[in-house]
């Protein structure tokens, strides 16, 4: 468990790493690639809604069982970035 602080550390952190990350794989020339740049970026900006709202992003996942908080808008989002990467063999639930 992050505290307010320490949260706030991680996500510009997590931001200065995507933010690389996308530079990098722009240069491999691989659109699905770079397109978890993108899957990353939303997760960051889904993060910062829920440190907004007082949670802590960083115990939300399947292990500890407190979803994260996301937006049907996230959803869809990242439903187009996994289609184009993995050509809808992966999917995701609107729940």
């Amino acid at each position: 468990m992050l505290s307010k602080e320490e949260r706030e550390i991680a996500l510009k952190k997590m931001d200065v790493i995507v933010d690389d990350f996308y530079r990098q794989a722009i240069g491999v020339n691989n659109h699905p690639f770079i397109e978890f740049a993108g899957i990353m970026q939303a997760y960051i900006k889904t993060c910062q809604r829920a440190h907004e709202a007082g949670i802590d992003f960083t115990e939300c996942n399947r292990h500890t069982g407190n979803p994260l908080p996301m937006e049907s808008f996230e959803i869809t989002y990242l439903k187009e970035k996994l289609n184009c990467i993995f050509d809808g063999r992966i999917t995701a639930n609107d729940d």
